[in-house]
């Protein structure tokens, strides 16, 4: 019975893998779909944030060169005047620059080292006088422009007189020699907060890097450091007098899986469920119908077709190896019809399975119990001495007719045996058949 449920066991296990095969193939088709829906969202996505990255770039381009050109022309009248520079005149013309841009905090006039102009004076007193070489935060990339002689976008910086800004200083020189330093202060807040109104209208975010034009190894100028951390974050570079700038841009719903993701998966796993449930039932049938092509249905034993074929196999070797004998046992249960008479069927097949798998459990792993037909068995033992197979014949007899328990019942039927070894016969099958079965008449007899 142990091999019965181990074959009844695989059959069960074979159309389940199959079953389960072919699930898993059904969902990793899924899967594969829902991966290639998602790299091409995220190319679609990759394509947005570059254009959009372009748009912001050319945006604060054209916001800068519309700032820090504005004092060019000052510029030019502070070298040409620099000996009879009137204050009026420098007020009135920064005042004309300073209403030509919302964005502007203010305009500083620096003659020497020292700011000596700022325009519009209220709220900027505190920047009146300003000494740079005293100023640590800002005197550094001061003393690179006047050394370079080009001018340079600085900052954010905090400023003496409250407030962040960004700071264009164009150095002025006379003769060849530094005369001063024209500055142009940008309200940071009030640069960068249009461009974050107008794109945060779509589904982007963007921070910008590059303090005092130093790129992404620079500190932040606007927004979020963690943009840049991000590997879904676009770089785009951006010039400005001095080094450049990095902006970063990122897609706010970055979620690369579709919506509709939770029907697809459903939609697999429904499918692959079925598929999986008809392929379970298909190949499930044929292990059956294969099963029972060559083991008996009631006992789970081998029935003639693979016992047959087992003795071939066996009857080859022993023509290989002659001194590997081979035998055959013939059983028959006795009283077995009485049982089956008396208390039916479903007793007589309860007390069959249980002889076999009395029988079975005798048995060596290489060895064959299969059942002949009626309540009659046949055993193959291969590579067997006659005093093997005398010991395994009483063994048998003990086993079997130890009592059966039938709900209370205690049955008992008896086994005639009669057994053949290769050598006392030509080698052919239905000859040893004859003989084995002849014998175990001859022990009924004897028996009775």
């Amino acid at each position: 019975m142990r091999k019965f449920f181990q074959s009844a066991r695989g059959i069960r296990l074979i159309p389940f893998a199959g079953a389960l095969l072919v699930l898993l193939l059904f969902v990793g088709f899924g899967e594969m779909f829902l991966r290639y829906q998602a790299d091409d969202l995220k190319n679609k996505q990759r394509m947005e944030t570059i254009a959009h990255a372009s748009l912001l770039r050319a945006r604060t381009e054209r916001e800068l060169n519309s700032l820090l050109y504005l004092s060019s022309g000052l510029g030019s009248y502070l070298v040409v005047r620099n000996d009879s520079i009137k204050a009026k005149e420098v007020n009135d013309i920064l005042a004309v620059l300073h209403r030509s841009s919302s964005h502007i905090r203010n305009f500083g006039v620096a003659i020497g080292y020292r700011l000596t102009f700022v325009y519009p004076l209220k709220g900027n007193e505190k920047a009146i006088g300003l000494h740079y070489p005293s100023q640590p935060q800002q005197w550094p990339v001061i003393k690179q422009i006047i050394e370079s002689g080009q001018p340079a976008l600085a900052g954010p910086v905090q400023l003496v007189q409250g407030g962040s800004g960004l700071i264009y200083r164009v150095p002025l020189f006379i003769s060849g020699k530094y005369w001063g330093l024209l500055s142009t202060v940008i309200d940071t807040e009030s640069f960068f907060m249009p461009i974050d109104e107008e794109f945060g209208e779509h589904r982007f975010e963007f921070a910008v890097r590059g303090k005092d034009g130093q790129g992404l190894g620079g500190e932040m100028v606007w927004g979020d450091a963690a943009l840049f951390e991000d590997s879904r974050t676009f770089v785009q570079m951006v010039e400005v007098p001095g080094g450049n700038w990095a902006i970063g841009v990122r897609i706010r719903d970055g979620n690369l899986e579709s919506s509709y993701a939770p029907a697809i998966r459903l939609l697999a796993l429904l499918l692959g469920g079925l598929i999986a449930w008809m392929m379970y039932l298909l190949i499930r049938n044929r292990a059956e119908l294969a099963h029972l092509a060559m083991y008996d249905q009631l006992t789970g034993l081998p029935n003639r077709n693979l016992f047959e074929d087992r003795v071939r196999m066996a009857f080859a070797r022993q023509k290989r190896t002659p001194g590997q004998q081979c035998a055959l046992l013939f059983l028959d249960l006795d009283g077995f019809k009485e049982i089956n008479d008396n208390y039916g069927h479903r007793v007589g097949d309860l007390v069959l399975s249980i002889s076999a798998e009395r029988a079975r459990n005798l048995m060596r792993q290489n060895d064959t119990v299969a059942r002949w037909g009626g309540d009659e068995f046949i055993v193959l033992i291969e590579n067997a001495t006659q005093a093997a197979v005398d010991s395994y014949m009483r063994r048998l007899r003990e086993r079997i007719e130890q009592p059966i328990d039938c709900d209370g019942t205690e049955l008992k039927v008896g086994v005639s045996i009669g057994n053949v070894m290769y050598d006392e016969t030509s080698g052919d099958l239905d000859e040893m058949l004859k003989m084995a079965d002849h014998r175990m008449y001859a022990d009924k007899d004897r028996r009775k």
